[in-house]
């Protein structure tokens, strides 16, 4: 009996701790205000970083940044990779468009895959319909069919989406070409994803899709998403975290053995679930413009050590907007804005337009935005560097996050 006692004395502690691990994240009373939220709610101090006048980046919302493990900045660009040091000198574009053996056919939009541990990135040769491999300083490596045959035979095909130290992170698309309409499918499809230990080359974990079930019917055009097919990214430098799209569950992993539940996102019953963002997800038919217009959603998620960064839409389009929702804490405004109340410098940022298409990067603390620059020079803002004018290209800003109380 004293034997039984201390099992079930430990099976419960174990318990009590892996719930206390899992905090909730409470949108149920969110509502849109004309306010701006302030950055201080997750953001401690500010960073800029000036980048080289040449060449020319034009917007910053066409745009993917990244950073190496030496601190080198890479900005993903239509038609260019643009490697700079930290400073945000210029150093080179690691990819030429042509026809030539070594170079990019078509690079239409920023979509690049980077292995800073492995020091390569893979770059989506649309004109070829294949992946191309190059070095952190732009030497080619190496070209890989996106296309699985057998026997001459098509399987399918492998899209990677993110590397994260040895481990890739792909989605597998059997078959042929798309659904015909009337027809009804998940495009979630029986896995989320799967992921490839590099090491031993072999899959290691899939995140099977419990609402497989629940389909859409293939009217108009497919709906598409630039997170699809999860939302994801670093929490700090030791933990990965991933969001299927329309699941109200953010998990995390430190070496994809054990993946578990971080955040659970606690929505008002009348708001979009995913039967409902499934539908939208197959087919622009599904659902009428008034539908989509009045529903409340939510979208773009970035999973933070304290919290999440959220862009919720509540009535198309004027309240639409991003908020901060502490772990285990309740969200009551979501605003078009940030505003700055850390310094004199930094414009109010429109966050929620720079996650829908995937243009912040997250790493040890930091969240990378780059800002226009001349949103320093409109009321409420100071441009952070004496030579910075009006038609300067970007500035880098480093937004340095809270870091997460402990108990």
């Amino acid at each position: 009996m004293l034997v039984m006692a201390l099992i079930t004395a430990c099976s419960s502690t174990h318990k009590q701790a892996m719930q206390k691990e899992v905090s909730t994240i409470d949108l149920t009373e969110i509502e849109f205000s004309s306010t701006p939220q302030p950055l201080s709610d997750f953001v401690e101090s500010i960073e800029y970083i000036k980048l080289s006048e040449e060449p020319l980046v034009t917007d910053v919302v066409l745009t993917s940044l990244s950073e190496d493990n030496n601190g080198n900045l890479y900005l993903d660009v239509p038609g260019g990779l643009f490697k700079y040091a930290p400073d945000g000198t210029f150093i080179k574009n690691l990819i030429k468009i042509g026809q030539g053996p070594n170079e990019i056919t078509s690079k239409p939009v920023a979509n690049s895959v980077f292995n800073f541990d492995k020091e390569f990135i893979l770059i989506n040769d649309n004109g070829r319909g294949c992946y191309q491999k190059i070095s952190l300083d732009g030497d080619f490596l190496e070209r890989t069919d996106r296309s699985i045959i057998s026997n001459g035979e098509f399987l399918g095909r492998r899209d990677i989406y993110a590397y994260w130290k040895n481990f890739e992170l792909y989605k597998w698309t059997n078959g042929v070409g798309l659904p015909n309409q009337g027809e009804y499918t998940n495009r979630d499809s029986l896995y989320f994803f799967h992921i490839k230990d590099l090491n031993t080359d072999s899959d290691i974990y899939k995140m099977t899709n419990h609402h497989f079930h629940i389909k859409g019917k293939i009217i108009g055009n497919w709906y598409k998403h630039k997170s699809y097919p999860i939302y994801r990214g670093t929490l700090n430098d030791t933990t990965y975290w991933v969001k299927p799209l329309f699941v109200d569950t953010v998990y995390c992993t430190t070496d994809w053995t054990n993946v578990k539940p971080l955040y659970v996102i606690k929505k008002n019953k009348d708001a979009a679930d995913y039967e409902w963002e499934m539908k939208l997800f197959a087919g622009s038919g599904n659902v009428t413009w008034n539908e989509m217009k009045n529903k409340d959603r939510l979208n773009d998620v970035m999973a933070l050590e304290n919290g999440i960064l959220f862009c919720y839409l509540q009535e198309l389009p004027d309240k639409t907007g991003t908020g901060f929702c502490p772990a285990n804490g309740k969200a009551k405004a979501f605003s078009q804005l940030f505003k700055n109340d850390i310094d004199e410098y930094c414009p109010p940022l429109d966050l929620g337009n720079l996650m829908l298409n995937r243009v912040l990067f997250q790493k040890e603390g930091y969240i990378y935005a780059p800002i226009n620059a001349f949103k320093f020079f409109e009321e409420g803002a100071k441009p952070p560097f004496p030579d910075l004018t009006e038609d300067s290209n970007p500035v880098i800003v480093k937004l340095k996050l809270k870091k997460k109380e402990t108990q």
